[in-house]
């Protein structure tokens, strides 16, 4: 076995397997970061407690999901998601 961290690559179509408000979000859109081995994301998450539309720093390592905007719909989400680079 490897030292090597494993890298989780997201593209559009992906479901995620995280638990809370990621658990079963479809990926819509990714694109890279700025931050290495992280992808910005925007994800329908119908878990989510806040709005289905949420877009996310998705960190490639570890899998998981953080610093969440979160939106009613999918017009006003996209628009972060193309002003997020981190």
């Amino acid at each position: 076995m490897s030292d090597n961290p494993i890298v989780f690559v997201v593209k559009t179509g992906t479901i995620l397997q995280g638990s809370g408000a990621s658990a079963g979000a479809t990926v819509l859109l990714s694109k890279e970061a700025s931050d290495e081995h992280c992808t910005i994301i925007l994800c329908h998450a119908p878990a989510s407690p806040f709005h289905p539309y949420v877009v996310w720093t998705y960190n490639e390592i570890t899998g998981g999901c953080s610093t969440g905007d979160y939106f009613d719909n999918q017009v006003d989400a996209a628009t972060r998601f193309a002003e997020r680079t981190w």
